[in-house]
């Protein structure tokens, strides 16, 4: 069953959305889609048939210079 998460990058700044959702799609494996979603465009959603979370989040965090981005949620994707 594939997985879906999402990731509150909290920055409207389009190139570090960009180094975020590079980030990401390189520690999910069995990606199927990586997309910004929500009002802002501030939330980057993934669905993979694994993602380690805690792993996309802290690499977001330093790799991408978004101390503040935070998950949330992460669970089956129907």
């Amino acid at each position: 069953m594939e997985k879906k998460a999402v990731i509150n990058l909290t920055t409207e700044d389009k190139k570090l959305k960009s180094k975020a959702r590079t980030i990401a799609v390189a520690e999910a494996n069995g990606l199927k889609s990586a997309n910004f979603i929500g009002e802002r465009g501030d939330l980057l959603e993934l669905i993979a048939e694994e993602i380690d979370t805690a792993t996309v989040v802290d690499k977001i965090r330093r790799k991408a210079g978004l101390p503040k981005a935070w998950l949330v949620s992460f669970g089956d994707h129907n």
